[in-house]
């Protein structure tokens, strides 16, 4: 083999290595115009429920879980003078980087929070299930 052919190999082989190789994609900064300052990812909570089964795995490249999760602070809606309080949470899996975040509010008719999904990042990996809209 000539030391082009070589190097030739050597191009493609990185050239696949790259193709493999996924980012973290980037939380939003703002929403509606209001900063949000996140917290470092962390492994989430792993859930066991006999029912439902296995809830911690990516429903899009099959990884066994648990996922990522991370908190962002922000003032509360309509009141930018008050402390930041968590009002958004991400979860991203950590094999394809599939990624959704929410925004986080309450209401006196609710128990809880009632999540609205605000950003979306796909899966970044070929292992991940084709043609899924989600």
């Amino acid at each position: 083999m000539s030391e082009l052919e070589d190097l030739r190999a050597r191009v493609k082989q990185l050239q696949l290595e790259l193709d493999i190789v996924r980012t973290v994609p980037a939380l939003p900064a703002e929403h509606r115009g209001q900063p949000i300052t996140w917290r470092r990812w962390e492994p989430a909570p792993v859930i066991l429920c006999e029912r439902s089964g296995d809830l911690n795995g990516c429903d899009q490249c099959d990884h066994p879980g648990p996922s990522l999760l991370a908190f962002g602070l922000a003032a509360p809606a309509g009141q930018p003078e008050r402390p930041p309080v968590i009002r958004f949470h991400a979860h991203r899996c950590p094999g394809c980087q599939e990624m959704h975040v929410y925004e986080r509010s309450h209401t006196p008719r609710h128990i809880g929070a009632v999540t609205e999904e605000i950003a979306y990042c796909p899966p970044q990996s070929s292992t991940a299930q084709e043609g899924t809209d989600s």
